[in-house]
């Protein structure tokens, strides 16, 4: 039977995606505006929660039964199937049982008259490829939050929003370089952030401030912050700390297969092309130092847009504030020449950690001492 009112219908909704926080609010706030628009009508939660495929199939059941049962005052229903665990790319997704009981949910959609019920369904990651998401994007609306993309500046105005909302929530006070460095440790994380920003909220809670150094104190040293700790240490040019922070780094490589040697290289990369630019922008009379990160902030907004690159890799309006803010006391450390003569030496790293036999830790290590050692002062001659 062909959908009737079913085809590309407000009135069934899929929302999911890998941002968690965003899901949940973006359904409950959904559900909300249809209780509020549909006053008369039954409602009814169906926890879509699985860890098995038996549960996932006891979980298809009542929602199936939901929508073949008919409203008690007749006005119709309004069903919320919430935070389903088996629409993704795990094996319970796949099984027969969950594949048949998703198949039958859209039969029925499909089969519905017009103004029976409105279905609110949210999940986490969903597989694209199958086919309930292929066919649930022909019967009504799907909206896909994947968190923040990191390669375009706009997911950290984002971010810092939502510490400052949940930190404002909680009554706790923080200045602007506590948040963005809260931010540039989670990185484009939405769950981690605000996990982090929960802990946070706990240990200020009696002082009602955080700090930056309540920051670095609490937030977890997860793979953005050792990254950032030994970014911090080129730019520092503290060579022991930076080789500590390498060893470390090249440890976890070991044990973790999804991260590898170039990644880290290509990490270095980016703090050298940063140094290099805030030296730029300093050369330009567009920044100079300030202790105090919102006057910094006033600087970059003053800076003419139309001087800025159209590549987002060399344009510094597209990184975190915070981060040209530590770089440009930093980029005092190096001369120029120092620091594109550092970029040519990563750069060549690069095609040894691809081609030659050596170990990827003394590539590395001997990038980090050729680029953070000082040069020798020049011998001046006596004259007689």
């Amino acid at each position: 039977m062909p959908p009737s009112k079913a085809s590309a219908s407000s009135d069934f909704v899929l929302i999911c995606g890998q941002d968690d926080h965003a899901t949940r609010q973006r359904s409950k706030q959904m559900y909300e505006r249809w209780i509020s628009d549909c006053p008369d009508h039954e409602q009814e939660i169906v926890d879509g929660s699985a860890a098995t495929v038996s549960e996932a199939s006891q979980a298809l059941s009542r929602c199936l039964e939901a929508l073949q049962t008919l409203s008690f005052f007749g006005a119709g229903k309004l069903i919320w199937f919430r935070h389903c665990t088996f629409l993704g790319e795990e094996k319970m997704a796949a099984s027969k049982a969950v594949t048949e009981g998703l198949a039958a949910v859209v039969q029925e959609v499909q089969q519905v008259g017009e103004g029976s019920f409105r279905l609110l369904i949210s999940a986490g990651k969903v597989d694209k490829r199958k086919s309930f998401y292929k066919q649930f994007q022909k019967l009504g609306k799907v909206e896909v939050h994947d968190g923040w993309d990191p390669s375009k500046s706009d997911w950290v105005i984002e971010a810092e929003q939502r510490v400052r909302d949940s930190f404002a929530q909680a009554q706790i006070q923080a200045d602007a370089e506590a948040i963005s460095l809260l931010v540039e440790l989670v990185g484009p994380h939405p769950r981690q952030l605000e996990q982090e920003s929960e802990k946070v909220v706990l240990f200020a809670s009696a002082s009602g401030q955080a700090t930056s150094e309540d920051i670095r104190q609490v937030v977890s040293r997860n793979k953005q912050a050792k990254a950032f700790a030994l970014g911090d240490a080129l730019g520092n040019r503290d060579l022991e700390t930076a080789m500590r922070c390498l060893d470390e780094e090249l440890w976890e490589i070991r044990l973790d297969r999804q991260r590898s040697a170039i990644g880290l290289l290509y990490g270095l990369i980016s703090k050298v092309r940063t140094l290099i630019l805030v030296k730029e922008m300093q050369a330009r009379g567009w920044l100079r130092s300030e202790r105090q990160f919102f006057r910094f902030k006033q600087q970059l907004e003053q800076i003419p847009a139309g001087e800025m690159p159209e590549d987002p890799r060399f344009n510094p309006m597209r990184i975190n504030p915070y981060v040209l803010f530590r770089a440009l006391p930093q980029s005092n450390s190096y001369q120029m020449e120092e620091l594109v003569s550092a970029m040519h030496q990563l750069f060549r790293a690069n095609q040894l950690l691809v081609s030659s036999p050596m170990s990827d830790d003394q590539i590395l290590q001997q990038a980090l001492v050729s680029i953070m050692a000082r040069p020798t002062p020049k011998k001046t001659s006596k004259t007689s």
